[in-house]
């Protein structure tokens, strides 16, 4: 069978579990402006994979609403494992943990956004390369135009700044970020959707007393995610996307994969 006739049984295989609804999830690396329905709560795993660094991070979030749509909270608790140099061993241990509030500022049939406000919690060992051993402030912007049945676009910008943010001897510097974002998703079916997404990232860290250095990547993220009903409240939303870097990622031949699971299920 030719390769794309695959790709379509495929994909029709695992739409059809799915009912009608289109489905509103996030993407792999941005958040689409949609807060969760009232009781509905959601638990989300990513797992990326780098190639040549062999560096992997886990993050398990949880998007909770407070009292209806308007007000949301979430947390996020990333998981890193670090390759060490030659002759030390790789390291795997809990970073900065992120807790957010999203206000849903606007949200119609074709125009959704979403301010979210964040303090980063220093829960990570900065000794060891884990986290900035003092509090940030987080701050991103989400927003999603629905332009008809089938496609949909979402941006995201925003900025994180941490005063006084320690590197692995303790010096100090007061550090600055901030992020660019946009993907488009295509309902291959209500419930499959293919994605691609435009991620950009420039943060500094500290290298010595108020001294700093920026550092940028750039990845292209096409995937692939589908829904599936798991009793009349619960939604099950697995996805992958391969991590391509392009510009200064790609000339340090940056590559991987993104491994996607959400479970939303409606508990009050």
């Amino acid at each position: 069978m030719h390769k794309f006739g695959i790709l379509n049984v495929l994909v029709l295989m695992m739409a059809s579990f799915a009912q009608a609804e289109v489905v509103k999830d996030n993407s792999f690396l941005m958040e689409e402006a949609y807060n969760q329905e009232p009781g509905v709560v959601q638990f989300i795993q990513t797992y990326q994979y780098l190639n040549p660094s062999h560096d992997w991070t886990y993050n398990f979030t949880s998007e909770i609403p407070i009292t209806d749509e308007t007000h949301q909270f979430s947390f996020v608790v990333p998981v890193m494992k670090q390759t060490g140099e030659a002759g030390e061993s790789d390291q795997t241990q809990v970073g900065d943990i992120l807790l957010n509030y999203r206000y849903q500022l606007l949200n119609t049939p074709t125009l959704a956004m979403a301010p979210r406000f964040t303090l980063i919690a220093p829960t990570g060992d900065y000794k060891k390369g884990f986290g900035t051993g003092v509090a940030g402030l987080q701050f991103n912007q989400a927003v999603s135009i629905t332009i008809n049945d089938r496609w949909t676009n979402h941006w995201n910008a925003g900025f994180t700044f941490t005063p006084d943010a320690k590197d692995v001897n303790g010096d100090t510097a007061t550090t600055f970020g901030f992020n660019f974002g946009s993907s488009v998703v295509y309902n291959y079916t209500p419930k499959t959707n293919l994605l691609c997404e435009f991620v950009f990232n420039s943060n500094e860290s500290v290298i010595g007393p108020d001294m700093k250095a920026a550092a940028s990547t750039y990845y292209v993220v096409p995937g692939i995610r589908t829904a599936f009903e798991a009793g009349e409240e619960t939604e099950i939303v697995p996805g992958i996307g391969a991590l391509l870097g392009i510009g200064p990622s790609a000339e340090e031949h940056e590559t991987g994969v993104i491994l996607y699971l959400s479970i939303e299920s409606k508990l009050w």
